[in-house]
């Protein structure tokens, strides 16, 4: 199935001829995936396949979770997210991760969009979803605060440097550069004096979800008060059954105790590798099963040659600082912001950083 009409055709009825009882307000049905795909190549101007729409978003839970704004039943606005459970102090919750707010050029400033969010957002209220959780930008404007969205804290983008050379040299324009490795070795020797090997600490790479990784929940879940709920079940789902990036995984054991674990993913692009720190998860104050972890990255990106890696973090957690600590700089940052649905959620307390486990890993900005 292909969509009846070009979003951005211009023989399209001009959007003020459409009568708005023509436009009809569903949740998703099976067979949107074609159109919701092409919605989202001519919105974002990236290509998504209908295997990953149905991985981030197909229905498996008890409350739709896709929302559409329809004209003669064919997607032009589209809301989503992609259900989570939450761990908000001591109790497991269900909650929404908002991705892909969306709608067709031809039918913009009708306010389509902020009919579907708000459709959405009563219906997961009605359902007993705690809070919608997500990264509005600033296209929202003045409608994100109309549809309850408050603002939480920033998460911001960190990069560290391992060929300081190659990113020179390709900033100057200067190739010749890039063949001296010795700013490298001394800046990553610098970055790594805090990054120290125990030799009872193993890394390995995990090629399947297993019980090790509910073993580490379980370790790490009282560190702080809010958590998406990082068992095995979610490793599986986030990051071992997509077909959208290519996830490394890897674990830290101390013995035969699972630790801590990291995942990142590798990107080239015109011959030029960077990596993407995804989520590096310890205990709190565990640096020794973080350092093992990131030396293991480290030795990893050298033999890929990859210029830097890159992560993201809350601005006044203990990762952030870290990250600090072992070299990595700061860079752009963007607000992560919450609904509240459910009445008791405590959104005072939410506004904290330090009460937070949260990074990119969190969303779909990784």
């Amino acid at each position: 199935m292909v969509l009846p009409f070009d979003a951005n055709d211009v023989s399209f009825p001009a959007v003020n001829s459409v009568p708005r009882d023509e436009i009809a307000i569903r949740s998703y049905r099976n067979g949107d995936e074609p159109a919701l795909t092409s919605l989202f190549e001519t919105v974002f101007g990236r290509r998504m396949s209908e295997r990953e729409w149905r991985w981030k978003l197909a229905p498996t839970y008890k409350v739709p979770n896709v929302w559409l704004a329809t004209y003669r039943d064919q997607p032009i606005s589209h809301y989503a997210a992609m259900p989570t459970r939450f761990k908000i102090d001591e109790r497991a919750s269900d909650a929404m991760v908002a991705v892909d707010a969306m709608t067709a050029p031809a039918f913009r400033r009708r306010g389509l969009l902020t009919e579907v969010v708000a459709r959405s957002h009563e219906e997961w209220r009605d359902a007993g979803i705690a809070f919608v959780i997500g990264l509005p930008n600033q296209q929202w404007g003045s409608r994100a605060r109309a549809l309850g969205w408050r603002e939480l804290f920033p998460l911001q983008w960190l990069a560290r440097p391992l060929r300081p050379e190659a990113l020179i040299a390709r900033r100057l324009g200067l190739p010749g550069l890039g063949r001296l490795p010795m700013f490298g070795t001394v800046w990553n020797r610098f970055a790594n004096r805090r990054l120290r090997r125990r030799s009872d600490i193993e890394v390995t790479q995990a090629e399947s979800a297993g019980a090790e990784f509910d073993v580490i929940w379980d370790r790490c879940r009282s560190d702080t008060a809010f958590s998406a709920v990082r068992d095995a079940e979610w490793i599986e789902r986030r990051f071992m059954s997509s077909p959208a990036r290519s996830y490394q995984v890897l674990v830290a054991r101390r013995g035969n105790l699972p630790a801590a674990w990291l995942t990142y993913s590798l990107n080239r692009n015109e011959g030029r590798t960077t990596a993407q720190l995804v989520e590096l998860f310890a205990a709190e104050g565990d640096t020794e099963s973080s350092a093992a972890l990131m030396l293991e990255l480290l030795r990893r990106l050298g033999e890929q040659a990859a210029d830097l890696v890159y992560t993201l973090a809350v601005p006044g957690t203990p990762l952030f600082a870290w990250f600090r600590s072992i070299g990595f700089i700061r860079g752009p940052s963007f607000g992560v912001q919450l609904v509240p649905l459910a009445t008791d959620v405590p959104l005072e307390r939410l506004q904290s950083p330090p009460a937070w486990r949260l990074t990119g890993a969190d969303f779909d900005v990784a």
